[in-house]
């Protein structure tokens, strides 16, 4: 496949070592290992701050028009309807409990599609309104007091992670570009790896007292025995590390033209499919008890490659109907495009800035 050499690869390869790290973080997440356990939390300090912001930068061009409207419909609530369905026959057909259908109670990783479905509703309340990037912090704090926002309907993480996607949104190419000029020298490089490495082995020695909970941001803090200041103040160093870790990784991410820039124009694909694969095989992971740093690892790599794996071409062209059902029954219906064309349109999307159908 020929790529398109006037798009920047630099953001593409961010998403790919990003949706990697999603598809390693879920493998892990129920491993009862220390080492699992640490590399889980390592992960869930930046990967998800750093995907909402380049979620929130590819949603520069959103503002509500019909087109983009009725996009959110093909590319975030008919996927998250029908892969709820999915689940709920898994978890009956599969892990053998009975069928439950909540198609407002997200399923394992979906969240990230009533999230971005929000945000996107929201961009245009956020340029209305003056320093929309402390709003938004602000109300990811706010959302901790009083016990807490629930999580129905993904609420607490809409609303926790809202500052990433807003400083995304409002995320020039020319600030882009300044970042990866400030952060091309050598030592640079070296420092901000070196502190990359250090927070893995700072939690791997932390992960028995840094509750999860913390790094999902949830907003129902109350289980946690905690003063209304107490929750405000984790909050804070929460969104803090979240924002240094992630400019931490985007320092380090590949400038140049790689296997990872044709991953990372596949994310919402890779997203969807991998939590298929991994939503009967979480309770086999979490009851195992045959794991030790090596089988630990081989999970890892076992994430890498499922990633890998569920981003080639042949994945994509096989599953467009689970991805975009809408557009897969427009097609069998005879209303959108033959066959050849929409051949000709997967291949534009690979290698266009399609990013109103992509995380």
């Amino acid at each position: 496949m020929t790529q398109n050499t006037s798009r920047d690869p630099y953001l593409d390869n961010a998403k790919a070592i990003l949706i990697i790290l999603v598809v390693v973080g879920h493998v892990i997440e129920r491993i009862d290992r220390g080492s699992a356990d640490g590399v889980y939390t390592w992960i869930y300090l930046f990967h998800m701050p750093a995907f909402v912001f380049v979620s929130g930068y590819f949603s520069r061009s959103f503002v509500g028009n019909p087109k983009q409207m009725a996009s959110l419909i093909s590319v975030l609530i008919a996927p998250y309807a029908l892969f709820q369905i999915i689940f709920a026959l898994e978890n009956w057909l599969i892990l053998g409990n009975s069928f439950e259908l909540r198609l407002f109670v997200p399923g394992f990783a979906l969240w990230y599609l009533l999230a971005l479905l929000v945000w996107r509703l929201a961009i245009p309340l956020l340029r209305a309104v003056r320093h929309p990037v402390l709003i938004s912090f602000a109300v990811s704090i706010l959302s901790v007091l009083a016990g807490g926002v629930s999580q129905d309907l993904s609420a607490a993480r809409i609303l926790s992670f809202l500052p990433f996607f807003t400083l995304g949104l409002f995320t020039t190419p020319d600030h882009i570009d300044k970042f990866k000029r400030l952060t091309a020298p050598l030592w640079v490089r070296v420092g901000t790896g070196t502190l990359f490495a250090a927070a893995v082995v700072a939690t791997y020695l932390a992960h028995d007292v840094l509750p999860r909970r913390w790094i999902y941001m949830y907003g129902q803090m109350d289980t946690f025995g905690l003063t209304e200041v107490e929750h405000v103040v984790v909050r804070v160093g929460v969104l803090v590390t979240a924002s240094v870790m992630s400019l931490v990784f985007f320092s380090l991410v590949p400038r140049f033209s790689s296997p990872l820039t044709a991953l990372g124009q596949r994310t919402l694909q890779i997203y969807l499919l991998h939590t298929i694969v991994l939503y009967p095989l979480r309770p086999l992971i979490g009851d195992w008890s045959g794991w030790t740093i090596g089988t630990v690892a081989l999970a890892g790599v076992f994430g890498v490659a499922l990633a890998v794996v569920l981003g080639t071409p042949a994945v994509a062209r096989a599953t467009r109907w689970l991805t975009d059902p809408l557009a897969f029954v427009a097609l069998v219906r005879g209303t959108r495009e033959s066959p050849a064309r929409l051949k000709i349109r997967c291949r534009a999307d690979d290698q266009t800035n399609h990013h109103e159908k992509k995380l």
